[in-house]
């Protein structure tokens, strides 16, 4: 009968009964080629969803697929754009498109990318406490994507008190005070109550230029 008597035999039995007795589990990190795997899984089901433009679904999809780490496919960033457009989150559509613009600068991504630059301001509104603080837009406007960004940038302020990104251009009111959004120009309102025993409120409004190329619209399409 054969027995097991080489050094390197026992030191493996060693570890192993070692690993057994302390509870130790060992799992490898996934491979490159797992992520891929997952890669082309979540792909495959956003360009599903997209179909049926279930766009929050898509949005869960992006989300899970940016933490793979893994490079996105042009694909990928303009389903995750048209996702968050739908959804009323214009920044997180613009700094997808300008990524997506690097791989495959089309006449969609450059004529959407425009539309933002010259359509939209950067706004940061603060306040605290968050209770009973409202956003409301003089003029609702009539494109219906800049509708949904208005209404979910409303929603924030309700919810949370706080909004940090895009709003299409035009006057606004913020917990009682009004401003104007503008392209390339930066707006941050922060209210608060004043550290006083007398009532009232301190208002910081702050505007600042905003660092951002505009990108041209692309040249039409030649008719065949």
């Amino acid at each position: 009968m054969r027995t097991l008597s080489t050094p390197s035999t026992w030191r493996f039995l060693a570890l192993l009964c070692w690993s057994a007795g302390l509870g130790v589990a060992y799992a490898e990190e996934p491979s490159a080629d797992v992520s891929e795997g997952e890669h082309v899984r979540l792909s495959s089901e956003i360009k599903q969803l997209a179909t049926r433009q279930a766009w929050a679904g898509v949005e869960k999809k992006y989300e899970e697929l940016e933490k793979l780490g893994v490079a996105l496919s042009f694909d990928d960033l303009l389903h995750g754009a048209y996702a968050a457009r739908a959804l009323g989150d214009a920044q997180a559509a613009y700094d997808r498109l300008k990524v997506a613009a690097k791989e495959k600068g089309t006449k969609e991504v450059v004529d959407w990318l425009y539309a933002i630059d010259v359509g939209y301001g950067r706004v940061e509104l603060l306040a605290t406490p968050p209770r009973g603080i409202t956003l409301e837009a003089e003029l609702m406007p009539f494109d219906p994507d800049q509708r949904t960004a208005v209404s979910a940038a409303s929603a924030a302020v309700t919810r949370e008190g706080q909004f940090l990104g895009l709003l299409p251009k035009g006057k606004y009111t913020f917990a009682g005070t009004t401003f104007e959004v503008q392209p390339g120009i930066a707006v941050r309102i922060e209210v608060a109550p004043k550290m006083k025993k007398t009532s009232g409120e301190i208002v910081n409004v702050s505007t600042m230029p905003v660092d951002s190329s505009v990108s041209e619209p692309a040249d039409p399409v030649p008719e065949p």
